[in-house]
């Protein structure tokens, strides 16, 4: 990472109310592993939590006494005393396609498109897909004006072709490609219809939610937490995911638990750390 915004370490005290655990992180890519019911899913999510409530959910809490997290730059957040999550440039990703409780509101706002969490997630991300897809355009006029090489220009929007050659390359065996000339988020069949988000399966819309994601923070330094993102992914998504991040945004520190080992197969095994190796008796 180019400045000092990433975290440095994870504390948890009284995990299971029997041991602490103290994970120390890189700045790139960080990989929880461990057993079922070895406690790496509940540091994720009461971390997820602290990074979208600003406090541990009660559900969670009861599992551990305390975590705090420690930034590079030196600032610290924790459960013991609430802050606002937006200080910090953080995203959390949710791959658990669960149906939503039934709200007017959500109903309303999305013309009934909105079924499951992963299409609330694809609801909320088309705004900010649209905002991204009308600063580049912005950045580009710019160019235009001030007569830039060609070169230049094109570089602006090299990310963004990056993440659409990603994409069809993804859904290639489907038949499906990217709308490239569509501000929004669609997708065209290989029978020329248009289909959106909301169409897809639950693999292929989780893979756009993380992708898009990480597109849309514009390279900028970010971190991204997710709890056990195979989840419905094909095998070769999922050996491919880490490498499809990092090429959309080098700059984002990865933070994940996971129990595929397909994950870590295109050489990111040495970041992987095994939850035993990092819990100690609990101190009184």
């Amino acid at each position: 990472m180019a400045t000092q915004e990433y975290i440095r370490k994870i504390k948890v005290r009284g995990l299971w109310n029997v041991c602490d655990l103290v994970w120390e992180l890189s700045p790139e890519v960080n990989i929880l592993s461990g057993s079922n019911g070895s406690g790496k899913s509940t540091v994720l999510r009461c971390l997820s939590d602290l990074f979208t409530r600003g406090a541990v959910s009660a559900g969670h809490r009861c599992r551990m006494r305390s975590i705090e997290v420690e930034f590079a730059d030196g600032r610290r957040a924790g459960s013991d005393h609430p802050f606002d999550p937006a200080a910090f440039h953080v995203a959390v990703i949710s791959t658990f396609d669960t149906t939503l409780q039934e709200s007017e509101a959500i109903y309303k706002l999305s013309d009934g498109t909105v079924a499951t969490y992963l299409d609330w997630e694809l609801y909320r991300l088309q705004n900010r897909y649209l905002t991204y897809q009308l600063e580049v355009g912005k950045r580009v006029i710019a160019a235009l004006q001030a007569g830039r090489t060609m070169e230049d220009i094109t570089s602006l929007t090299t990310r963004r072709t990056q993440y659409f050659d990603i994409i069809d390359a993804l859904l290639e065996a489907t038949g499906k490609r990217v709308d490239r000339e569509s501000d929004t988020l669609q997708f065209r069949t290989q029978y020329g219809t248009m289909i959106s988000p909301h169409q897809l399966s639950s693999g292929e819309k989780q893979i756009l939610i993380i992708l898009t994601t990480v597109l849309i923070q514009s390279g900028r330094d970010f971190i991204l937490i997710m709890d056990e993102p195979e989840i419905s992914l094909h095998f070769d998504w999922q050996r491919r995911l880490i490498d499809d991040v990092r090429t959309l945004n080098p700059n984002l520190q990865l933070i994940l638990a996971t129990h595929s080992p397909a994950l870590v197969m295109n050489g990111w095994t040495d970041r992987v750390t095994e939850i035993s190796d990092i819990v100690h008796p609990m101190a009184e």
